[in-house]
């Protein structure tokens, strides 16, 4: 039995960030790509380590797909022309993720009432 190769997902809207970016995460996981995305290191030099800059551009490619098929059309259209899963992942992080809220604004927020 052939496994797919595409997630079976949410579709990110942008204000589904959390459950779409747990459920993108452990696919990447469990198909062995996430380390592309979570790397802090720049990809291999393409000339200096061929076959070492061939498996990390089809990783690479791999979960650029699997981030990209996943997103709503209007987003897709913000990241499409990002080669990297890594800087696509970051830039979807800091578009969507929900930023705490500071403690001081709260403190304001309930002194104003």
């Amino acid at each position: 039995m052939e496994r797919s190769m595409a997630p079976q997902s949410l579709v990110l809207t942008g204000e589904n960030y959390q459950n779409w970016s747990a459920c993108i995460k452990n696919y990447l996981i469990a198909h062995d790509m996430w380390d592309t995305v979570e790397a802090n290191t720049e990809p291999p030099n393409p000339h200096e380590a061929d076959v070492e800059f061939k498996a990390w551009r089809k990783k690479n490619a791999a979960a650029l797909h699997a981030i990209l098929i996943s997103c709503s059309s209007e987003i897709l259209s913000q990241i499409r022309e990002i080669d990297s899963a890594k800087l696509c992942w970051d830039t979807l992080a800091d578009k969507h993720k929900p930023q705490p809220q500071n403690e001081d604004e709260d403190d304001k927020d309930k002194g104003s009432l």
